[in-house]
């Protein structure tokens, strides 16, 4: 709210361009949001000022995600590091916030790495951290987010059991609500436990359980949960061309790519590449199949019976 003066409080328009930021990276625009996160560090990193320094961390932590998303792992990494080392200490609970998002974006930046045991102890270390604090409203979502990533890392780290039961656990807490973060959390949690049942092999319960995030989601128009629709599409179609279901895997990349649709943004492109050349891959294999059917000789009529 402006001063009496009409002018907005410094700290209230760091807070407000970081919200913004935020909003862009949800919904995949990382392009807009580097320049908010730029603008705020360049004009307040040296001020001593608790509110500010905690936009300052969050500028840190944002950048690092955006810049990530772009493929600058190893410089966000960098910002990662700054964050922790500048404005980390449990005396100071006002910019908590901006650490926990500092870490929860390392552990995602280092599972993309495939770094999934430096991932597991950033989270770990997090949740330690800040799990007691979960129910303040400035740390409940990176908090939360950071018990979904935990399922995540499990499930590379190839730690099937305990990504299905702490995926069960959650869901338990967030299915149902209406409130439009644990919508998504939800979302996150069924399709992780989804992984985790294909893991185990469990092919049929898998299949039911890709599908069930597919029919609940895929018409929300939210860039996150379309993200989200899109990597159950592909896990579905993974299973059914592991188990050679062909013509129903060929239906499973057709659908990745009309949830896509003709523009993708960046979040989808992992799964329409894989549908694309999975789609040729696949009708090779079934054109081959109708060619040996058509030159296998057939069987002779029966005879039929002499009459008496």
């Amino acid at each position: 709210m402006p001063d009496a003066e009409g002018a907005v409080p410094p700290e209230v328009e760091a807070r407000e361009k970081m919200d913004r930021a935020r909003a862009f990276m949800r919904a995949g625009e990382v392009e807009d949001a580097i320049p908010l996160c730029d603008e705020v560090y360049r004009r307040f990193t040296l001020s001593k000022a608790p509110a500010l320094q905690l936009q300052v961390a969050r500028a840190l932590a944002f950048r690092g995600a955006a810049i990530a998303e772009q493929g600058m792992y190893h410089e966000a990494l960098v910002h990662f590091d700054e964050v922790e080392r500048r404005f980390w200490s449990p005396r100071k609970p006002e910019l908590w916030e901006g650490v926990a998002w500092g870490m929860l974006y390392r552990a995602r930046v280092l599972l993309d790495l495939d770094r999934e045991p430096m991932c597991s102890n950033w989270l770990e270390r997090m949740l330690s951290r800040f799990g007691a604090a979960a129910q303040r409203p400035d740390l409940r979502v990176p908090v939360e987010m950071a018990r979904t990533a935990v399922l995540a890392a499990h499930n590379q780290g190839q730690r099937f059991e305990e990504a299905l039961s702490q995926s069960e656990e959650l869901l338990k807490g967030y299915d149902g609500s209406t409130d439009p973060f644990l919508v998504e959390q939800t979302a996150v949690a069924l399709l992780q436990r989804a992984i985790a049942l294909q893991g185990l092999g469990h092919v049929d319960e898998a299949l039911e359980a890709f599908d069930e995030v597919d029919v609940r989601y895929s018409e929300a128009p939210d860039p996150r949960l379309r993200a989200l629709v899109s990597t159950a599409l592909m896990g579905r179609a993974i299973v059914l061309l592991r188990e050679e279901f062909l013509p129903e895997a060929l239906s499973a990349l057709d659908a990745i790519l009309e949830h896509a649709g003709p523009n993708p943004g960046r979040r989808l492109l992992e799964p329409v590449n894989f549908a694309k050349f999975h789609h040729e891959v696949v009708e090779r294999q079934l054109q081959v199949e109708r060619e040996r059917a058509a030159r296998r000789p057939k069987p002779p009529p029966l005879a039929k019976p002499k009459p008496r």
